[in-house]
Parts: C-alpha cells; structure tokens; sequence
C-alpha cells in the first residue's frame, strides 16, 4: 500500500505525522506492507497511485503556499477524490478545502470559509461522531463560517476559547478533514480502528479484519476522556 504524505516540509506540526506513524504500525498488523512517501512542491505526484493521501497543519504562511501550489492540481485531487480516494487532513490543512482562505480562493470543494484573525483559538475538545466519542485539541488563529453539508463531529464538549460552532470538520465521500490537532488517529483508537476498515474493505477486500489490542492507546484514551468529562 502507498501512503502519499503530502507538503510533509510544509505542513508538519504539533507532530502530526504520529498519524502516519500508528497508522502503518495498524495495518502492518493486519498484514498490509505500506509505503510512506513524501511528497512536496516541485515533486511530480501521480495521485492515483496512492491508496492515502495525508496532508498535516502548518503555519499560517505555510499554508498559503501549499494552496498556491494545490491549485494546479485541483482537477487531478478532484478526479482522485470522486475515485473514492481515501484523504485526511488535519489542522488548518483542512482550509485548504474550502471556499475561500481570506480573500484568497481555496479549492473549492466544502461550502466553508476561513477568515484569520489576530487572536488564536485554542483547547481541548470531546465529539460526537460516528467513531463514538472523540478526544482531541484545536490551536488555529482562523474562523470557520460553514454551510458544510458534511459535517464530521459535533461538539460535547469545549474550552471557552473556541469558536461558537456546533459542528465541526467534514466527511465527504472518503475524505475526513478536521481541526483537530495532536495526532487525532492517536489520540482515539476507535477512529484508527474505522479507518483500517475502511482501507481494508477499499483496497484489500480479501482481508478480514483481525480483532487487536492496543493497551496504550486504549488507556491514554480513556484517561483523557475521563479527565476532560469533569471539566
């Protein structure tokens, strides 16, 4: 399996490339050899060959740059997407998405808009979703104005800090965009678990999905749920 790691020069903080580190261990033990590769502006990238496309946050700057740069390839992403091309973006990635970034056109895909804002936004989270409930934390200086159709988690719980939304992401055909930093598969094994199916029943039909522990990640996940629930 080919993993296309995406602008990893670009896009490529608060660790998120955890994500693709606990996502090849989990496939791995379902007996799937997966190739990570990374890809950045100037490469030339055939998406079609990758069965995973994975794209992290980066810096304000940063992403304008990755969106300057996505533009030429719009139709190809389009065309990968509507394939039913599997996708994850997280942090402000998943901007890149939408209508508009500022004043800038984005790729056009979500009915959203960003708008940055001199204060940052920043807490911990629980969502509902249908990967059960969801852990995680947004640092982001944007707002999102939405008429998303796709909505990927509603909020449970939040920090004072964050924006006034009752939703938040999106998950569309099988591409899943959210704010959510940290690394969000790490963070919540159950969301890990549904993704590894989804890849399975996409690409390896022949597969049955084997029934595995993960102790650490099963306790630090529900360690941090219970911590967050009492606040």
């Amino acid at each position: 399996m080919k993993i296309l790691h995406w602008y990893y020069d670009f896009l490529n903080l608060y660790g998120d490339y955890g994500n693709l580190v606990v996502l090849k261990k989990h496939l791995l033990d379902q007996g799937i050899e997966c190739v990570i590769e990374q890809k950045t502006i100037g490469d030339k990238i055939k998406l079609s060959d990758y069965q995973f496309i994975y794209l992290s946050a980066g810096s304000e700057r940063n992403q304008k740059v990755v969106l300057h740069d996505l533009r030429s390839c719009k139709d190809e992403l389009q065309a990968y997407i509507n394939a039913g091309g599997l996708m994850l973006l997280t942090g402000n990635s998943m901007e890149l998405l939408g209508q508009k970034i500022d004043d800038e056109e984005a790729l056009g895909l979500v009915e959203f808009s960003t708008k940055h804002t001199d204060k940052r936004f920043t807490g911990d989270v629980i969502m509902d979703s249908e990967f059960g409930k969801i852990v995680g934390f947004i640092n982001k200086s944007s707002l999102i104005f939405s008429n998303n159709p796709y909505p990927l988690f509603k909020y449970l719980f939040k920090d004072e800090n964050l924006q006034d939304n009752e939703f938040e992401g999106y998950h569309f055909n099988n591409v899943i965009g959210t704010e959510i930093i940290g690394p969000i598969l790490v963070k919540n094994p159950k969301m890990m678990k549904a993704l590894v199916q989804k890849i399975m029943a996409s690409y390896y039909p022949d597969l049955s999905y084997q029934e595995l522990s993960y102790e650490y990640e099963e306790d630090s996940y529900r360690v941090t749920l219970e911590a967050l629930s009492k606040r």
